[in-house]
């Protein structure tokens, strides 16, 4: 028993930092080193204002099909998923009080809801590309929405192998997984709001200059202030985790 105990506290002693700080250990509390950021809520100011200038652009002349498309799209990509990234990002406001597994919790439920809105929003632009019998796929808008759409099912899908890590450590680390899971869900998110951008670029906008570099400022701001974190958080753990191994 004694042997047990001495080899038990010599491998968590031996742990790297990286190791001991995510959330596969048994810490749950919040990590309280982290200062409070407000990147993350002026993202949300600019998200809000964009999914606001949605709705004008797609409902002030009356709701069609087409007008759920747009608004959806938005709210998946900008309001929600951001949610869900911020969730898992150190400093963030909302959640930063959160035990990590709590805040880990937080972040599916809302990546499961964002994958629905988006979903929805890309049956709805098929839908109605099939009732007025046009082709699909055919604009650079079309195809980065597809791209975008296959990229979050397989970030998803790679996000149980982020929440079963621990079970799947004979294939690959932990860490690993979780810094796959997390970078996968980067590239998503920038192909998310790209395709966001090519919209408002593409023969749809009607709406003037004004409005349209508006919404191109709001969504790059979007994109920059909720990345620039977690890819932060990426590289140092992916650094740390290497100079460790070395």
């Amino acid at each position: 028993m004694a042997g047990k105990s001495t080899d038990s506290t010599t491998n968590l002693t031996e742990m790297p930092p990286v190791e001991r700080t995510s959330e596969s250990s048994h810490l749950v509390p919040p990590n309280n080193a982290s200062k409070p950021s407000y990147l993350n809520l002026i993202s949300n100011i600019c998200a809000l204002i964009f999914v606001g200038i949605m709705f004008y652009c797609c409902f002030k002349d009356g709701a069609t099909l087409f007008s759920y498309h747009p608004t959806l799209m938005a709210l998946g990509w900008l309001i929600l998923m951001t949610s869900a990234i911020n969730a898992v990002t150190p400093g963030d406001l909302a959640t930063e009080w959160m035990p990590i597994r709590l805040r880990s919790a937080r972040h599916w439920v809302i990546q499961l809801v964002a994958g629905l809105t988006i979903l929805v929003g890309f049956l709805v632009i098929l839908s109605n590309k099939i009732i007025q019998d046009k082709y699909h796929f055919q604009t650079l808008h079309a195809k980065f929405g597809l791209a975008a759409l296959v990229f979050a099912c397989c970030t998803s899908l790679g996000g149980l192998g982020a929440l079963y890590s621990l079970k799947l450590k004979d294939y690959l680390a932990p860490i690993y997984m979780k810094l796959l899971h997390a970078s996968a869900g980067l590239v998503t998110f920038c192909l998310g709001t790209v395709t966001i951008i090519l919209g408002c670029f593409s023969k749809w906008w009607s709406f003037g200059e004004v409005l349209r570099y508006t919404s191109l400022v709001l969504v790059l701001l979007v994109m920059l202030f909720t990345v620039l974190r977690p890819c932060l958080k990426v590289y140092f753990r992916l650094k740390e985790r290497i100079g460790y191994s070395n």
